[in-house]
């Protein structure tokens, strides 16, 4: 079975794990509190609230970014285009999934509905090629996935998530050019935090977190970090759980301001990883017929698999960031992080759609260990050649994946959709699958952003050496691909006092292809190239980021079905996808906050042997939202806070894989979903930083497919749900 398919989960509650929790973090509330300031010292510090691109942002319109550079940034000289969702908007909207932290940004569509299991989106039409994840990076290491192994984040450990749509191979090296994503973890603070978190909320939802920081000694040089979260909840879908806990410890020493060691990690472990599983179109998209001629469709809460159904996954990652300034020129910087990940899967799964009502499944067991190794070392050079300005970065970066799999393929019985009977799958394994994987890839780079009056000309190139193999137990045989690779990307800003920057750019991105031709060629990386223009608005004295892009983006290479032997693929298969993204955010006023976003995106097969000049799956053309929030501050109502949001997703194509329309189109509907919040800011009664709240989610419960991969893997969106918390700061 394709990566792309499949996932579900056991049983475990961790509603005793969040009362230790609870009373572990009560137990250490009488921590000494910070001494108040002077008002001489907080007044007039810009420093103090001065955004760094790997720490915190004073609003929801984030002005600084290093995902674009590996520099710190402003956006508005940044040659792509790049959404940062900061700490406050999570808080806001209290996400419980990378995915659903970035619902309101364009050109993102979440592709696998309800399901929780991964972050599974695309970004501008391209997604991973695994069809299981995307690019995801932590604190600017990738996270390496591989089959069914993937990291999955809680955004309750980050500071910021940031998105940068485009080819990125030039700074990131092998990667699909829609875009990545990259996360910034929680970091040591100087200044006292205390926090506990209490949730409730639909299916079952417990949830208890908490997040200390603190210095550790009187001048601030040691630091320390600590959040934890436990969950327990059912699945959209029955006979399901999701559980989770984690910790996070963090540690800094700043000996003094030219001097940054922070060691970062995160231990996680998801007994039950939620559902992973395929409906058939009939039955989601178009209703089946039963017996007597009536009319169905399933319902939203459906399960084609069986109730041992299980997907787990224990994640352990421990690394640190440093970085030293020798002078005002001269600047080294390394990230590091060791990752350790096993990923059991079982489940049967829907395969397939038999009339009346009966759905075809499959099976999949896969015990997979995998291990990962990354570090990104660079050298930054601050200096000037006559009145032109320079940055330059240059760097090298290594990344090292071994992943061993153990995995059965098979068949088992059909389901039938009106009476479902579960406990007799019947699993017949009919494929073992052996295998130890690995990949390995260096890259050095180098990038120059020069500024001359109002000019940025940002120009770098990158040279990758990748290796991919596939050792095969069951053979004692090992295939190998080599890959070789130069990138490169250019962009030239123009910024205006007011804050306006137009600009223009070209990016290159590679991305290495498993597999080879019917006569055994290994298959060539394919490419991915990008035109972009926009312009961005960013001024100095306003908390307001509004950016506006055009682009055009092509990944050649790309796999199509042989002519002779449809079995088999041949490269030379082009997808271009172009569009236009607008997106704004801004802090109005104390009062009100506002993100608005819109996104078209025309994706097409321009080259394939069976898709010529169709849509790609899962890609809408326009995508629009838009969030406001609100809060009191004076009146009888000071300290309330209502919010309220809609998004809109258009309709999305996808391809028939059996019976007379095979290889043919069909549609899957748009759908407007509203989101709402009221939060209430206990200072009012004497709780400074602590609050109330209660957060919805498809406020009018709308049914809706979120999307259809083929006509056989189809998912539900989600149902409502309603989450209430309470958080204290002590």
């Amino acid at each position: 079975m394709a990566r792309s398919e499949t996932a579900q989960p056991v049983n475990l509650s961790l509603r005793k794990i969040a009362v230790v929790v609870a009373t572990a973090v009560g137990s250490i509330s009488f921590a000494a509190q910070a001494a108040p300031k002077e008002d001489t010292i907080t007044v007039t510090t810009a420093a103090a609230e001065q955004e760094s691109a790997w720490g915190p942002a004073p609003t929801i319109a984030a002005k600084r970014t290093a995902t674009a550079t590996k520099t710190d940034t402003p956006i508005e000289k940044t040659p792509q285009s790049i959404s940062v969702v900061t700490r406050e908007e999570m808080d806001m909207k209290d996400p419980s999934t990378v995915k659903e932290a970035l619902n309101y940004t364009p050109g993102v569509f979440a592709t696998r509905g309800s399901s929780e299991t991964l972050d599974v989106i695309s970004i501008r039409g391209f997604s991973a090629s695994t069809g299981a994840n995307t690019n995801q990076y932590l604190d600017g290491l990738k996270l390496q996935g591989d089959n069914y192994s993937e990291s999955s984040m809680d955004p309750y450990f980050l500071e910021r998530i940031e998105l940068m749509r485009g080819p990125t191979s030039v700074l990131y090296g092998k990667s699909n050019p829609g875009g990545i994503v990259s996360m910034v973890s929680k970091r040591p603070t100087t200044e006292p935090l205390k926090e506990v978190e209490f949730q409730m909320g639909t299916d079952n939802l417990y949830q208890t977190g908490f997040d200390f920081s603190d210095a550790i000694d009187d001048d601030g040089v040691f630091s320390y970090r600590l959040t934890g979260l436990g969950r327990s909840e059912d699945a959209q879908q029955t006979m399901v759980k999701s559980t989770r806990y984690a910790i996070a410890p963090a540690f800094s020493w700043r000996p003094d301001d030219k001097t940054d060691f922070t060691f970062l990690s995160n231990f996680q472990s998801d007994p039950d990883a939620g559902y992973y599983g395929w409906l058939p179109r009939v039955g989601t998209v178009v209703p089946y017929t039963d017996a007597n001629g009536n009319a169905h469709k399933l319902d939203t809460d459906f399960n084609e698999g069986e109730q041992d159904n299980r997907m787990s996954r224990r994640q352990q990652q421990i690394g640190y960031s440093f970085a030293h300034a020798f002078d005002d020129t001269f600047t080294v910087r390394q990230n590091l992080r060791y990752t350790r990940l096993h990923t059991l899967y079982t489940s049967v799964y829907g395969n397939g759609f038999t009339a009346p009502t009966q759905i075809n499944r499959a099976f999949v067991r896969s015990d997979e260990d995998l291990n990962s190794f990354t570090v990104d070392t660079q050298l930054q050079s601050a200096f000037a050649t006559g009145a032109v300005d320079h940055t330059l970065l240059t760097g090298v970066d290594y990344l090292r994946m071994r992943n061993d799999i153990n995995a059965d393929y098979g068949s088992a019985n059909p389901i039938d959709m009106v009476e479902p009977q579960y406990g007799n799958a019947n699993v017949n394994v009919n494929f073992p699958y052996a295998v130890i994987n690995r990949q390995e890839q260096t890259g050095l780079y180098a990038q120059d952003q020069a500024e001359w009056n109002h000019w940025v000309l940002t120009l770098g190139g990158r040279y990758d050496f990748a290796k991919t193999s596939t050792y095969t137990r069951s053979t004692s045989s090992l295939s190998e691909i080599n890959d070789q690779q130069f990138t490169w990307r250019g962009g030239l800003n123009y910024v205006f006092d007011n804050g306006i920057a137009p600009y223009f750019s070209y990016s290159e991105s590679f991305e290495p292809v498993a597999g080879s031709t019917k006569q055994g060629k290994p298959f060539d990386p394919s490419r991915g190239k990008q035109y972009e223009a926009g312009v961005k608005y960013v001024p100095k004295d306003m908390p307001v980021t509004v950016t506006a892009a055009v682009f055009q983006l092509t990944k050649d290479n790309n796999l199509t079905a042989d002519p002779s032997d449809s079995a088999f693929s041949v490269q030379g298969g082009e997808i271009r996808s172009r569009g236009l993204e607008l997106e704004a955010k801004a802090a109005l006023t104390s009062n009100i906050n506002l993100t608005a976003a819109y996104s078209y995106t025309d994706a097409e097969y321009t080259d394939d042997t069976l898709y010529q000049g169709k849509r790609p799956v899962e890609v809408p053309r326009n995508m629009a939202s838009l969030w406001a929030d609100y809060t009191f501050h004076e009146t009888a109502l000071s300290g309330l806070t209502l919010g309220a949001g809609a998004r809109y997703v258009g309709d999305t194509s996808s391809f028939y894989t059996v019976g007379d329309n095979v290889n043919g189109t069909f549609n899957v509907g748009s759908y407007t979903l509203v989101d709402a919040t009221v939060k209430y800011d206990l200072a009012r009664v004497g709780m400074p930083g602590s609050s109330v709240g209660v957060k919805v989610n498809n406020l009018f419960n709308r049914e809706y497919v979120s999307s259809c991969y083929r006509d056989y893997a189809c998912y539900w969106g989600a149902d409502r749900q309603v989450v209430a918390t309470a958080s204290f700061s002590f």
